[in-house]
């Protein structure tokens, strides 16, 4: 197997410039993910959004605004952009959850077709700050323009057992990859959380390009798990469809396996 390692711009191996509307589902690295792409993108003069379909912290010293805090929404978020290159909307503040509360997919849609901004990222999931998650019957909220859906997945999950503590709806990946709760999580459960059509990228667009992110690879022994998905993946043959990469979004690293890997 070949190995493509490459460094702090390594996005650009992972989203193309034709990614304009990129969400993230899963656990493990979703929000920190989202802030390394939108500084990746105004590192290449792009204006970016940043969003949610569900709900997430604010952003310290990111400029935000609010549908709920006047009439014209999109005139307002126009006038953002002229003073910040990045920008986070979202519909209100919730004080009780401390929380920005997300934007419905057709206004998503909406602030991407009127051309504000060169690439929107939205969190389409929520995962209780779990390393991991299955979704339910109405997760993920991805929008139907998704041009790219990073799956993200927390490497300190793996050999973990299967509890509320560490899987966030443990119940529902028991399901879906068949293991007793209780059970160490392996990293051949992973991979079938990513390929299969009820998992991680449940309800993505047919035309949506799917990436696989394993997050935390700098954990102690983090670099043996990564050798570990990467034979299981070559032993039963990844989706056409799926591309699997690992790394650090805090080191600003990336590993993307080779496709050819899949063929040999």
């Amino acid at each position: 197997m070949s190995r493509q390692v490459v460094g702090a711009s390594g996005l650009d191996s992972l989203i193309s410039p034709n990614h304009r509307l990129i969400a993230l589902t899963g656990a493990g690295g979703k929000t920190s993910l989202m802030q390394w792409i939108a500084a990746h993108r105004q590192g290449a003069d792009r204006r970016v959004l940043i969003t949610t379909t569900t709900k997430f912290f604010p952003f310290p010293g990111v400029l935000t605004v609010l549908q709920e805090e006047g009439p014209d929404f999109m005139g307002r978020v126009r006038k953002a952009l002229t003073r910040s290159s990045c920008v986070c909307v979202a519909s209100r503040f919730d004080e009780v959850l401390g929380k920005l509360i997300g934007l419905d997919t057709e206004l998503v849609m909406g602030l991407h077709a009127s051309g504000l901004a060169d690439t929107m990222v939205v969190e389409a999931d929520g995962a209780a700050r779990k390393p991991l998650k299955a979704p339910n019957a109405h997760e993920p909220i991805i929008p139907v323009g998704t041009d790219l859906c990073i799956g993200v997945m927390g490497l300190d999950a793996v050999y973990r057992p299967l509890t509320e503590a560490h899987v966030h709806r443990h119940g529902l990946f028991s399901r879906l990859t068949h293991l007793p709760p209780g059970e160490p999580v392996t990293p051949a459960c992973m991979v079938r959380l990513g390929m299969d059509p009820n998992g991680l990228f449940k309800g993505a667009p047919p035309h949506c390009d799917l990436r696989v992110f394993l997050n935390k690879i700098d954990i102690p022994g983090g670099f043996g798990l990564w050798d570990a998905f990467r034979t299981t993946l070559v032993d039963q043959g990844s989706s056409s469809n799926i591309e699997w990469c690992a790394g650090s979004v805090r080191e600003r690293y990336l590993d993307r396996l080779d496709r050819q890997a899949f063929e040999k």
